[in-house]
């Protein structure tokens, strides 16, 4: 029986324990009291707040959320940007999505903002392809380094974008909100050409470096 009283003690030690510094006055804390409050400190203040327990129910609309945004920033991964570029110029979808991207917002937030819409329309238009046109966007995918987006969300395997329609979800981004020919021509049309598609992954991962 005292034994089980010590551990109750402790158990209630622990939820319960607060370091302080300056214990005569406790001019600083940290750590939580009970499961209610939290004691810390921020840029040299302290402050106490609430406890909150993080929650990650993964609905079905989070996951479908998660699902959006993973396969847009997976195709992302193939947008040469001036940082990756050995000539600090970058292609010219990064510099054009950069310098058209709203102001306050980066290139990357202003693609992912529009998620939902370049992967919706990707789907549809993929559909109306036939074989051998997926086939010309699942070509240079591979070409630009592309690579399936199959994530794992609420414990249960998922289908994103293939590495195909990534590029094709990026030739939307292109071409309804950068406003770009090349995109248009790539994705705007029920037979693309493999000359039409590679100026799309051209647009997307080539150096504008002359």
């Amino acid at each position: 029986m005292l034994h089980k009283q010590i551990q109750s003690f402790r158990a209630l030690e622990k939820r319960l324990f607060v370091k302080v510094s300056g214990p005569m006055h406790s001019d600083g804390a940290s750590g939580s009291y009970g499961k209610a409050l939290v004691f810390s400190i921020w840029k040299g203040r302290n402050y106490v707040r609430k406890l909150v327990t993080p929650s990650n129910p993964s609905s079905a609309d989070q996951i479908t959320v998660r699902k959006y945004l993973g396969s847009i920033a997976k195709a992302a991964h193939a947008v040469l940007t001036s940082y990756m570029d050995d000539h600090a110029e970058g292609s010219h979808f990064f510099q054009d999505a950069r310098d058209s991207a709203p102001a306050g917002q980066s290139w990357i937030s202003w693609l992912q903002r529009y998620a939902k819409d370049v992967y919706d329309k990707t789907n549809v238009h993929w559909a109306e392809l036939d074989a051998t046109e997926q086939g010309y966007f699942t070509t240079q995918a591979v070409n630009i380094g592309l690579s399936d987006y199959t994530p794992t969300l609420g414990g249960v395997a998922q289908v994103g974008l293939t590495k195909g329609k990534q590029l094709m979800a990026l030739g939307f981004f292109g071409k309804d909100y950068i406003k770009n020919a090349v995109c248009s021509t790539a994705v705007d049309d029920n037979s693309p050409t493999s000359g039409e598609v590679l100026a799309l992954a051209n647009y997307v991962n080539q150096t504008t470096f002359a």
